[in-house]
C-alpha cells in the first residue's frame, strides 16, 4: 500500500509540474523529462539537454531515465560522430541524494556524460524512494553507463567493431538498455567520485540483470574513484568490455559477485574493500553465487581478450556464502592478482578453472586459513600450479606471517591505453594497517561495515 501511495503522490506531482528551477543551467526554462514542484524534482523518460541536479532540491527517478540518445543502432562513423556531438551531460552536485521508485533506472548512453563528483564530506547517494535506512534489496534498478570503448564477443569472435569503427552490442538489463560499444578505448563517460549506490538491482531474465553499477563499453577517459555499492540484488560492479579503471571501491552486502568482469574488459582495479552479508540468516537470492571477485569467460563462451589486474583488495566472507570461494576465475581470463587478503570463505579463497586454460598470476595473497583450490580442492594452502599459472613465494595464511614477509612493491598494470600505474604499496589488503584513518572512513553508508573482521584492515 505504501508503494501505491508513493506512485499516486508522484502522479499528482507530475500532473502539476511546469518546470525546474535551481541553478543557472536549469532555471528559466523547461527541460523535457525534468519537472519540479517546489523543492521536489523528478526525472522521467529521455533527457536530451544538459541538466544539473542541485543540492537545494530533492530528486527522484521515475521509470527508465535515459541520458542522451546514444543507445540506438549507429550505422556508420558519421553516426558515431553525430552521437558524440549530441551528447548530454548530467551533472550532480555534492551532497545530492537521488531516490528512485522501484521502476527507476539511470542510463547514461554513449556520447553522454555523468558528472557526479561528490566529496568525502558530501558524497552523492542513489537509493530507493521507499525508505531512508539503506536496508532494502532490489528496490530499484541501478546505474548503467555506456560508452564507445571496445567489447569482445563470446566464443572469441573478436572485437565488436571488426575491422572498422562501428559497434552496436545489445546491453544486459532488459528493455530500454539498447546498444553500447565502439572502437575508442579512451572514451570519456564522465566522473563518478564519492558516490554511493544502495538497494538497487534488477533481474530482467536469466543472465540479464542490472547491477548496482553496470559499465558497458566504458572507456578509460572516465574517472571512477571512491565508489560504494551496497545491498545490491545482483553484482556490485560489472564490466562488459571497456577499459575504465576503478580505484577505492567499497562493496558491501551485495547478493551476487562484487567485482565481475567479462566480454574483453581490459583494465585495472586498486583498493577495494569487499564485505559480504554478515547476517547469519542471509541467503543469496535465486541463482546468485556470492563471490568477492569473478572473472567469467566460461568455455564455450570464452573471451580471451579479457584482461584485468587487481591489487590491494580485502574480501571478507559472510556467515553464509552458498559454498562459494572468495575469488573464482574461469575460462580464458587473463588475470593478475596482487596484495589480496581473503578471509571467511569455507570453500576456499581462490578457485581457478585451470582445465579451461585460465591465465592467472598471483603475488602476495593472504588466505585466512582456508585452502586455495583449482578444479578439485587442494589439500595444502596453495593451489596446484600449472603452466598457465605463476606464484611468487610470499604467501601467508594470517596477518602475522604477512607482516614477517616482505610484500612485493611493484605490480604491473594492464596496458589499456591509459596512463594508469599502481601505487607502490608495501602491504596486502585494501587499507594500510599503519594508516590512522582509512580511505573509506566518513563517506560510506553508516553501519555498512559493521560486524566485519578483515585480515589486516583497521575496520
Amino acid at each position: 500500500m505504501e508503494l501505491k501511495k508513493n506512485y499516486l503522490a508522484l502522479a499528482v506531482i507530475s500532473a502539476a509540474l511546469v518546470g525546474c528551477g535551481g541553478d543557472d543551467n536549469n532555471s528559466k526554462k523547461n527541460i523535457a523529462g525534468v519537472s519540479c514542484l517546489d523543492n521536489v524534482c523528478t526525472l522521467k523518460g529521455q533527457i536530451t539537454e544538459d541538466v544539473t541536479l542541485t543540492a537545494d532540491k530533492e530528486w527522484r527517478l521515475d521509470g527508465f531515465v535515459t541520458i542522451g540518445a546514444g543507445n540506438v543502432d549507429l550505422a556508420d562513423a558519421a553516426a558515431v560522430a553525430a552521437a558524440k556531438a549530441a551528447g548530454v551531460t548530467l551533472t550532480i552536485q555534492p551532497g545530492v541524494h537521488v531516490q528512485a521508485l522501484n521502476t527507476g533506472v539511470l542510463l547514461v548512453t554513449r556520447g553522454s556524460k555523468l558528472m557526479a563528483e561528490g566529496t568525502a564530506a558530501n558524497p552523492i547517494t542513489f537509493s530507493s524512494y521507499q525508505d531512508a535506512d539503506f536496508d532494502g534489496l532490489g528496490e530499484w534498478g541501478g546505474v548503467v553507463i555506456q560508452g564507445f570503448a571496445p567489447q569482445y564477443g563470446q566464443g572469441d569472435t573478436g572485437a565488436c567493431f571488426g575491422t572498422g569503427t562501428v559497434c552496436n552490442v545489445d546491453g544486459e538489463g532488459g528493455d530500454g538498455i539498447g546498444k553500447f560499444g565502439g572502437n575508442d578505448a579512451a572514451d570519456n563517460s564522465g566522473v563518478i567520485k564519492y558516490v554511493r549506490i544502495a538497494e538497487a538491482g534488477r533481474v530482467a531474465g536469466p543472465n540479464n540483470e542490472i547491477n548496482g553499477l553496470t559499465l558497458q563499453g566504458v572507456g578509460h577517459g572516465t574517472v571512477i574513484d571512491y565508489i560504494q555499492v551496497h545491498n545490491n540484488l545482483d553484482d556490485g560492479i560489472e564490466w562488459f568490455g571497456g577499459t575504465v579503471n576503478v580505484t577505492h571501491a567499497v562493496l558491501t552486502n551485495n547478493d551476487d559477485d562484487d567485482i565481475d568482469f567479462d566480454e574483453g574488459y581490459k583494465g585495472n582495479v586498486q583498493y577495494a574493500l569487499i564485505v559480504k552479508n554478515q547476517d547469519p540468516e542471509a541467503n543469496p537470492s535465486g541463482s546468485n553465487d556470492p563471490r568477492g571477485i569473478e572473472g567469467n569467460s566460461d568455455i564455450p563462451k570464452e573471451t580471451s581478450a579479457t584482461q584485468a589486474a587487481i591489487a590491494n583488495v580485502t574480501i571478507v566472507g559472510g556467515a553464509i556464502n552458498d559454498g562459494q570461494p572468495g575469488i573464482k576465475l574461469r575460462g580464458k581470463v587473463n588475470t593478475s592478482l596482487a596484495k589480496v587478503a581473503v578471509t571467511g570463505f569455507a570453500s576456499g579463497c581462490l578457485e581457478v578453472k585451470t582445465s579451461q586454460a585460465t591465465d592467472v598470476s598471483v603475488q602476495d595473497v593472504i588466505c585466512g586459513g582456508t585452502a586455495l583450490k583449482n578444479d578439485a580442492p587442494a589439500t595444502g594452502s596453495i593451489i596446484e600450479t600449472s603452466s598457465s599459472m605463476t606464484f611468487n613465494d610470499k604467501w601467508a595464511v594470517q596477518n602475522a606471517e604477512a607482516t614477517a614477509n616482505t610484500i612485493t612493491t611493484d605490480f604491473t598494470a594492464v596496458n589499456n591505453g591509459s596512463s594508469f600505474a599502481f601505487d607502490a604499496t608495501t602491504y596486502a589488503g585494501a587499507v594500510d594497517p599503519a594508516a590512522t584513518t582509512a580511505w573509506w572512513a566518513g563517506w560510506t553508508i553508516p553501519g555498512s561495515l559493521d560486524g566485519a573482521t578483515a585480515v589486516n584492515a583497521p575496520l
